[in-house]
């Protein structure tokens, strides 16, 4: 049985590198995406719509006679 040497070549400290970054960049798309849309809720919520008032859709029928 050959004898094999253990070492880290250039190709798999490189792909190793490139996998880090990988994963710590979508770990921050992951974040800013969960920001964003707590963010996007509280100010949809904020800005419900109201019903309309009933009083003011009958004054418009008066108004175009």
């Amino acid at each position: 049985m050959k004898k094999i040497k253990k070492y880290f070549t250039l190709f798999g400290i490189l792909l190793s590198t490139i996998l880090i970054k990988l994963r710590n960049l979508n770990s921050l798309i992951t974040n800013l995406d969960k920001n964003i849309t707590v963010k996007v809720y509280i100010i949809l919520l904020k800005n419900e719509l109201k019903p309309i008032k009933s009083h003011l859709t009958k004054n418009l029928g008066k108004n175009r006679q």
